[in-house]
């Protein structure tokens, strides 16, 4: 009857968190002492990181990254970290906010030529 109770708990509170878009996890001791942790299903599935190539650009009063090939232009969401790369040809590492085209960066490097 405990583990019923502990999994109808962890259940709840997955969906909780689901619902409230919160990040957590939840963690329950079975009758033979082992702990289980469920990490709740809020995290985004389409969060994923991706590499971006382009060009740091400055477009009216902010700093873009601007494909070369394409000459497509994304946001980004670090001004202070993309203003130091002005002009160069990077790699952005990060995640794209495709609703406003916008890129979460992680880390910025110097493209190879």
């Amino acid at each position: 009857m405990k583990i019923n109770k502990a999994i109808t708990l962890t259940a709840a509170t997955l969906g909780l968190s689901f619902l409230s878009g919160a990040s957590a996890y939840s963690e329950t001791r079975t009758e033979t002492g082992k702990t289980n942790t469920v990490f709740a299903a809020s995290q985004k599935r389409d969060s994923k990181f991706e590499t971006f190539t382009g060009t740091i650009a400055k477009k009216g009063d902010q700093f873009v990254l601007t494909d070369n090939s394409s000459k497509f232009s994304y946001s980004l969401d670090d001004q202070q970290t993309a203003e130091k790369f002005a002009g160069k040809k990077v790699r952005v590492k990060g995640i794209l906010d495709a609703v406003n085209n916008t890129i979460r960066i992680e880390t910025i490097e110097i493209a190879a030529a």
